[in-house]
């Protein structure tokens, strides 16, 4: 165990736990199709499906920005609003992303006590 501050602001802010990393260096042997044509993707996916028992389409994104712009921009057209309160995550750390990747739904921030 360390003795440094741990930062449990983002995603980013760790390195890929030992399962991962060892699962990816196996993954990354000889040549395979890109882009989500592969085995790998196709296993992963599958993985989603039976987990959640449904049959749908799974999308993986690099982050949590871009993973919560994208599922915002699928709902909204770019006349559509997402009202959030002033603490929320999409509010205080995206960036603005949000707004650019649905093509300009604004996000609707309504002020709250704590969250609530």
């Amino acid at each position: 165990m360390t003795t440094a501050n741990q930062q449990f602001a983002s995603d980013n802010y760790s390195g890929i736990c030992p399962e991962a990393w060892e699962a990816m260096a196996r993954a990354n042997q000889g040549h395979d199709r890109a882009y989500g044509d592969d085995q790998w993707t196709a296993r992963a996916a599958d993985h989603f499906r039976q987990l959640f028992e449904t049959d749908c389409e799974v999308f993986f994104a690099f982050n949590g920005t871009a993973a919560n712009s994208l599922a915002l921009s699928s709902l909204c057209q770019s006349y559509h609003s997402v009202i959030c309160a002033d603490i929320a995550h999409i509010e205080t750390d995206e960036c603005g992303a949000p707004e650019f990747f649905s093509n300009g739904s604004k996000l609707l921030v309504a002020r709250s006590e704590e969250g609530s």
